[in-house]
């Protein structure tokens, strides 16, 4: 399963959400069941960062949600963030983050 999470830092915060993202990788790519994880900023739009992962079932994405690194993303895009989005796979359609996170609070 393939992750996308799209943000957009809020005003003056673009460096902070930067770091915060770029420390969460080293954890997040511990997580059983992840297989890779990168952070890329938008040539264009330097406010716009794009968080990928690559899961080997979604229920390995869905435990790391529920764990403390996983708070931490959550909390990083609720606090540095002004807009986030995600997607699954590529040809799958943006929806509103608050989707990943009821998924993350089910079960």
């Amino acid at each position: 399963m393939t992750l996308t999470i799209e943000v957009r830092a809020q005003p003056g915060k673009v460096n902070e959400l930067y770091q915060t993202l770029q420390a969460l990788l080293p954890t997040m790519r511990k997580e059983k069941g992840c297989q890779a994880c990168r952070v890329t900023r938008d040539v264009e739009d330097g406010e716009l960062f794009f968080l990928s992962s690559e899961w080997d079932a979604q229920g390995s994405f869905e435990g790391y949600s529920r764990s403390g690194s996983g708070s931490a993303l959550f909390g990083a895009l609720d606090l540095l963030g002004e807009s986030a989005r995600f997607k699954t796979g590529s040809d799958e359609s943006w929806q509103g983050i608050e989707a990943l996170k009821r998924m993350r609070k089910a079960n």
